[in-house]
């Protein structure tokens, strides 16, 4: 009789040992499958749910408590690190900027001065626009333009006095010449009656 209770005990407390261990095993497979995925809220409501509740209070393993604990330190120092690596590329990304800004002021002063350079050119080694050149150039040619009409009309007036003063002269020579004429006749006449008056004078001695 002893001999078939143990026959039957040993069995027995085999068979239960096996499914506690099977409900243990179950037990930390979905512990395992609810604390060790899903975000922080799906681990507190997996700890609500799975917990036992005592009047008004929830009653949580320390293990889980333990491990969520663990994963949310582990959540937070990621979030840290994630927080300092943006930090580090917006630092990386402001300091590109930043250079980027440089080359740009530094290429659009690179591109005023040639497009300086290219509106303008070297004259008399001054460097001059060429707006400024030509300006100046116009200005020049109004001036020397000026200048010749001035000459033009003064030769003109000049002239117009000279050929007036030529065509007196002429007149005065003309008149004098005539009036030379006139006293030689009248020298040669006055000699002749001279002339005369000394023959008349002798047929009277």
């Amino acid at each position: 009789m002893n001999n078939v209770k143990h026959l039957i005990i040993k069995p027995l407390a085999f068979a239960i040992l096996f499914a506690c261990t099977l409900i243990s095993t179950a037990q930390d497979t979905e512990q395992k499958s609810g604390l060790d995925e899903g975000s922080l809220d799906s681990q507190f409501d997996y700890i609500i749910k799975k917990s036992s509740s005592y009047e008004a209070y929830q009653v949580v393993k320390r293990t889980w408590l333990n491990k969520v604990k663990a994963n949310t330190l582990d959540s937070i120092k990621g979030l840290k690190d994630n927080i300092l690596n943006l930090e580090t590329k917006n630092e990386a990304q402001l300091n590109e900027i930043n250079s980027l800004k440089s080359e740009l002021k530094e290429t659009n002063e690179k591109l005023n001065q040639v497009t300086s350079e290219k509106d303008s050119f070297s004259f008399m080694g001054i460097l001059m626009s060429k707006k400024t050149y030509n300006v100046m150039v116009w200005t020049l040619v109004f001036t020397l333009t000026l200048a010749v009409v001035i000459i033009f009309l003064l030769f003109k007036r000049s002239h117009s006095v000279t050929q007036k003063t030529k065509e007196s002269l002429n007149d005065k020579q003309e008149e004098l010449e005539s009036h030379r004429k006139w006293a030689l006749e009248r020298e040669q006449t006055l000699a002749r009656e001279l002339n005369k008056l000394k023959q008349k004078y002798k047929g009277l001695d």
